[in-house]
């Protein structure tokens, strides 16, 4: 049987294109080496940010309302809430990227935010204890998404679609041929009229002649046992980009830190170390700095961490994802470099691939995420 389609990595991106792909009408099958969810990918860690006022590049935020608009549709569909809208708050000086971006793509777009001095923080979330100056962005219809609901979701409704997944099977290599792709796997061939390749930390060995400008990090994921039970939002402060969680089903108030907390992973495919004291004490650095009454001072706060683990980072040198059709093979599309902060926009980027796989483009704004932004030459591939 020759597929219409082949997607190779079942993760975030590949599940939902898989599902989009399923739900057109094609035959596709997909490839994952492991049993996702996991914690041997870029999804580990049981929660993820939702937020549509994009600091990072406004063009990220019309997919952002996509993909919220499709999780709160993937939930429906399976009798369950996968996006929760509870809000999310930064934090930072008035200048500081985090929250200029944010406000600067909310004006764009028209997305209602709230602007909060500091004393307006401290006094609806007093949990928060900001520097002098400081100020704060609440975007309301933020929140955080379930990344196991969500991930068994996507699958459950590709497999429904049609979809044929195959876990716990490793993509050895791939072909290219006239009428498609021969696809090798630890459970053999298969051939494919078009391929999608969606690796995470694994696409620089799959599209290893695209030389991807990646690297993989290693970023720790910790949870702590509060003080005292507090409600309030997600929130990220513009120091470190250090993020967190509420304590949601008591499991833990989840935090990490975004930039410079990090260590490299150059082999995925060997079981990386316990995250360490030095990764953590970070973490809990910033988090006492800023959530004293929660957190409580150092050194006592360290030994209230109930658990850590590892997240893997795949990253492009400009923290933007890369979605694009390879420059030899018109019929061969992937995505990677997710750098962190590309699971909100599954459902979205899944459209986008199955687009390009079946027209060559999308009318979603994904150019902005091309591959020929980095200087690659890829002459040698055309």
């Amino acid at each position: 049987m020759i597929y219409d389609a082949a997607v190779i990595g079942l993760g975030t991106m590949g599940t939902f294109a898989c599902l989009e792909l399923a739900r057109r009408g094609q035959t596709v099958i997909g490839f994952d080496q492991f049993a996702p969810p996991h914690d041997r990918g870029s999804h580990s860690g049981e929660t993820r940010v939702f937020r549509t006022a994009y600091a990072e590049h406004p063009d990220y935020v019309p997919l952002a309302v996509r993909a919220g608009a499709l999780w709160d549709r993937c939930g429906a569909e399976q009798g369950t809430t996968l996006l929760h809208r509870t809000g999310m708050l930064s934090l930072g000086s008035p200048d500081a990227p985090l929250l200029a971006g944010a406000r600067a793509s909310a004006a764009a777009y028209g997305l209602p935010i709230e602007n909060l001095s500091r004393s307006e923080i401290r006094s609806r979330f007093p949990v928060f204890e900001p520097p002098v100056g400081w100020e704060g962005v609440l975007e309301r219809s933020a929140g955080w998404i379930e990344v196991n609901a969500a991930l068994r979701s996507g699958l459950a409704l590709a497999s429904r679609a049609g979809a044929d997944l195959r876990i716990d099977t490793r993509v050895e290599d791939w072909s290219g041929m006239s009428d498609g792709f021969a696809v090798r796997t630890s459970a053999g061939t298969f051939m494919a009229a078009r391929l999608i390749v969606t690796a995470g930390a694994w696409a620089s060995r799959i599209l290893a002649d695209l030389a991807l400008p990646l690297r993989v990090l290693r970023k720790a994921l910790i949870w702590v046992a509060p003080l005292r039970d507090h409600a309030f939002p997600v929130f990220a402060s513009a120091r470190d980009f250090f993020y967190g969680f509420p304590n949601i089903n008591g499991q833990g108030i989840k935090l990490g830190i975004h930039w410079g907390v990090e260590a490299p992973a150059a082999n995925p495919d060997k079981t990386q170390p316990e995250v360490s004291a030095d990764e953590v004490r970070p973490v809990m650095e910033a988090a006492a700095e800023l959530m004293p009454s929660l957190i409580g001072p150092l050194p006592d706060a360290l030994e209230r961490v109930l658990r850590a683990k590892n997240c893997f980072y795949t990253m492009t040198p400009d923290e933007n994802f890369v979605i694009d059709r390879h420059p030899r093979h018109s019929n061969l599309v992937f995505a990677a470099g997710f750098s962190g902060h590309g699971f909100k926009f599954a459902p979205a980027i899944g459209e986008a691939l199955a687009d390009l796989a079946l027209t060559g483009a999308s009318a979603l704004p994904i150019g902005f995420l091309g591959l020929s932004r980095f200087r690659t030459d890829l002459s040698r591939l055309g």
